[in-house]
């Protein structure tokens, strides 16, 4: 399979929930959507997951204005999927 300079790879990723960069840690890597959401579905219920678009050929790091550190991404489109119950966290 040939990916495109516009195309992206899903990604699944494990949300921790401590707010520090990065809280999120990959698992999965899928060249459909709805791929990857079948197999979060199938994930363990005592997580919470991100699913991003991550498109291919192209940096989509933040750095702080002020600071100059990495600290994010910038426009990425993601969806949570929180199973995890907040009061267990």
């Amino acid at each position: 399979m040939v990916i495109g300079i516009e195309d992206a790879i899903w990604g699944i990723f494990v949300a921790d929930g401590t707010g520090k960069f990065p809280n999120f840690f990959p698992i999965a890597v899928y060249t459909s959507k709805e791929k990857a959401i079948e197999e979060i579905y199938c994930l363990p219920k005592d997580l919470n997951y991100q699913l991003l678009k991550l498109p291919v050929n192209r940096n989509f790091a933040y750095y702080h204005k002020k600071s100059g550190k990495l600290v994010g991404m910038d426009a990425i489109y993601h969806e949570h999927y929180h199973f995890k119950e907040d009061s267990d966290e």
